[in-house]
């Protein structure tokens, strides 16, 4: 019963009141259409893309060199790395500067705040944030719907070329790596090649295999003539009918071939001439300076082959985003929701006039004078 009574006394004051609470309600009425006349319609441009894999510039998977799977859409990682180029500084100085959104959002660029100013104005006005199917949904408001077109599509291209930077710039680290290792191989390379003419040239040893059989053919065929003309000799010599030109000719030739039997045998090393003792020699020397050669000319060829393809790799323009919606250009505008600022002030405007109805029925037999006049004393 008490509770009621309340309630009724409530409704009696806000009765009372009537005049005073329609005269405020409509005031703020007719203040807040007005100032929501003059607040300037903002419209908002959205375009949504994802992260492109990095594996889409990986050499190996480029040319087929490994039987994993190519995924062209990036993981949650890339996805991290994209919404931190997009809420960079650099981004945002980049928009700045190319739009001239100093003079767009009429702020003095020559003032100390100023380039703190247009950098908050221009993140309250953007976005780039995830949305629930993991893509990078970025949002730009302005004035004119063109203007938020334009941003949010060179934003988005900015991280795109920030993003693609970053992968070249490791690229080309490791193409000047490569460069620089190529250069040194190719230093100890011509080296090698120095070595082995001037170990060719001093034993005489072009062709190991061919000329170690070429030398052994030459051995037994001195060592073959020199037994046949000594035989010959001995056989010879004695006869008196035998011509003794023949005989002189029987011991030249022995002569020549003991000759060239020592020289094969015992001859000089290093003069150049093919001689057993500079093939035992030189052999192990020439084949160890060959092999070195062939696995430096290997692996110089497998460096300029992956050298070729990263390099290929480093020139394709491969994307860092996948644009599913590009920006079109605003039909309506995403604010202000002007009815719903005039509603709000009205209902707001009642509910404080009503408040202050109850509060001042709740103490009018107050005598406020002789409170003040006993403060005052």
């Amino acid at each position: 019963m008490q509770n009621r009574d309340n309630l009724l006394r409530v409704f009696q004051t806000i009765y009372q009141w009537r005049k005073a609470i329609r005269n405020i309600c409509l005031l703020t009425l007719v203040g807040s259409i007005a100032l929501s006349l003059t607040l300037k319609n903002y419209y908002q441009a959205v375009t949504i893309f994802y992260p492109a894999s990095p594996q889409l510039a990986n050499p190996e998977l480029m040319f087929g060199y490994t039987g994993q799977v190519t995924e062209y859409f990036g993981s949650d990682r890339d996805l991290d790395r994209l919404s931190e180029i997009a809420n960079s500084n650099e981004l945002v100085d980049y928009m700045v500067t190319t739009f001239n959104l100093y003079a767009h959002y009429g702020i003095d660029s020559t003032d100390q705040k100023g380039p703190y100013e247009v950098r908050k104005l221009f993140r309250y006005l953007y976005s780039a944030e995830k949305n629930k199917n993991d893509a990078i949904e970025l949002r730009v408001e302005d004035t004119d719907p063109e203007m938020a077109a334009k941003l949010a599509n060179a934003a988005r291209n900015r991280i795109n070329e920030v993003a693609r930077r970053l992968t070249k710039e490791s690229q080309g680290n490791i193409l000047i790596a490569f460069e620089d290792n190529m250069s040194r191989k190719r230093t100890d390379l011509a080296a090698l090649g120095d070595s082995i003419r001037q170990m060719q040239s001093r034993y005489g040893i072009y062709y190991p295999e061919a000329q170690g059989e070429q030398l052994a053919e030459r051995l037994s065929e001195a060592e073959a003539e020199v037994v046949r003309n000594r035989a010959r000799l001995e056989v010879l010599e004695p006869d008196r009918s035998i011509p003794r030109d023949t005989i002189a000719y029987i011991r030249a030739n022995l002569s020549a071939y003991e000759r060239q039997l020592r020289q094969l045998n015992t001859g000089k090393v290093g003069n150049g001439a093919l001689t057993v003792a500079g093939y035992n020699e030189g052999v192990p020397q020439v084949s160890l300076l060959n092999d070195l050669h062939f696995q430096a000319r290997k692996q110089l060829s497998y460096d300029l082959e992956r050298y070729n393809q990263i390099k290929a790799a480093y020139n394709t323009n491969i994307p860092a985003v996948l644009i599913i919606e590009e920006a079109e250009t605003p039909l309506i505008k995403n604010r202000p929701k002007r009815s719903v600022i005039v509603l709000a002030c009205v209902l707001g405007a009642f509910l404080f006039s009503v408040l202050g109805a109850l509060v001042a029925d709740a103490y009018r037999d107050i005598d406020w004078k002789s409170i003040t006049r006993k403060e005052a004393a």
